[in-house]
């Protein structure tokens, strides 16, 4: 007999993160969530959509960030064509469905992709769920490290019911992202394109910058936020934060407004 599952013993977890929606801090308390309360590990979300590929929306984990993002890149740049699974989100998935798949490990997976991506990271358990959006699909991948051990059959069970709802607050949470990015586009097109001729002409002092701090400076002079920013570079939001100290130290500036100042300064130079 198969055990039943409370699954309202979660409710009060899922209703802190679905205040977080759309704001900074969403990955975050989601992941404390998954971590605390259903012993996940490592979190993924990835995106694919046909004219952009794919792309990485946030990862959190207990594993070190640098490695964790480490991973998430070589998955965007070349391994996500070899998961079996993400391949099955281009041809199988109706608008609207959720599936959760419980990968085995040893058949499912060539030895070249397990050992990079499970044994050199300790990574010993996967669950993912595909959720289609638009013209493309939010892939979210579920891991446990190590000591933790792997899933449980009734824990499964509980994924089974619990992820996919999971999955729709992460759709809702890139939905939101993604509209404040389309809404502000065509606002934002002549300022971010005189923006760009200033920082891009190399006048003092951005000349010290490198090309990634001075797109993200950038993205700062016309108001995005960092979460804004990692998204529309495809980069981390830790790198976004780090992209941003280090310019400031370049500069030699501490706040926005002093790099709104810098940039004045810069166009009367231009003049």
């Amino acid at each position: 007999m198969t055990p039943s599952i409370d699954t309202s013993l979660f409710l009060p977890g899922l209703t802190a993160v679905s205040n977080y929606i759309g704001e900074t801090e969403f990955d975050k308390t989601l992941f404390n969530f998954l971590n605390t309360s259903l012993h996940i590990d490592h979190f993924a979300v990835f995106t694919y959509f046909n004219e952009e590929g794919a792309g990485h929306l946030f990862t959190r984990s207990i594993m070190p960030a640098a490695e964790a993002e480490e991973l998430a890149k070589d998955y965007v740049d070349e391994y996500h064509q070899r998961d079996p699974h993400f391949k099955q989100t281009q041809t199988q998935f109706a608008e609207h469905n959720n599936e959760t798949v419980h990968p085995s490990l040893p058949d499912e997976y060539d030895p070249e992709y397990r050992d990079h991506f499970f044994t050199q990271h300790d990574l010993v358990d996967k669950v993912s769920v595909t959720r289609k959006v638009d013209e493309g699909y939010i892939y979210c991948n579920f891991y446990r490290i190590g000591e933790s051990g792997q899933f449980s059959e009734h824990e499964k069970l509980l994924f089974d019911k619990i992820l996919p709802l999971i999955t729709n607050l992460i759709v809702c949470h890139f939905k939101i992202l993604r509209f404040h990015g389309e809404k502000n586009t065509s606002e934002e097109s002549s300022a971010r394109s005189l923006v760009h001729s200033i920082i891009s002409s190399h006048t003092e002092p951005f000349d010290k910058l490198t090309t990634r701090e001075s797109e993200v400076c950038e993205r700062i002079l016309v108001g995005f936020t960092s979460t804004g920013i990692a998204l529309d570079l495809d980069i981390a939001e830790s790198n976004v934060n780090t992209y941003r100290r280090r310019s400031y130290e370049k500069l030699g500036i501490a706040s926005q407004n002093e790099l709104f100042s810098l940039c004045i300064f810069a166009l009367n130079k231009l003049k």
